[in-house]
């Protein structure tokens, strides 16, 4: 079993802008090929995020028109990107799911 990380303040976890967007669209990035990018729709605006299901998840384009959560104010995958999509399974060398709501909510809303 995988330890614990090391606890974050409530700040930390506040500062955190993670919001439930609409992947509208993917396509296979020109700048990084082995990366899928992603067009998702936060309803007051959308961003592209790159993704990296390309060598793990073959069927993944069923993903489009699921909601995700995503963290927009981190790093993204690509120099240059934000935004990083939330995911299961990677780490534990299963096939990777996205963090989603149980149940469909406006996109853009917060997580508090």
């Amino acid at each position: 079993m995988h330890p614990i990380k090391p606890f974050v303040t409530l700040d930390q976890l506040e500062s955190l802008d993670i919001r439930v967007g609409t992947i509208r669209s993917l396509q296979t990035s020109d700048e990084e090929p082995a990366l899928l990018l992603l067009l998702i729709d936060f309803l007051e605006f959308q961003q592209s995020v790159f993704l990296d299901w390309k060598e793990t998840r073959f069927e993944y384009e069923e993903i489009i028109g699921k909601q995700a959560l995503v963290a927009l104010n981190v790093p993204g995958l690509v120099v240059g990107s934000s935004g990083r999509i939330l995911e299961l399974g990677s780490l534990d060398q299963l096939m990777p799911v996205l963090v989603c709501p149980e149940h469909p909510i406006p996109d853009g809303s917060r997580l508090t």
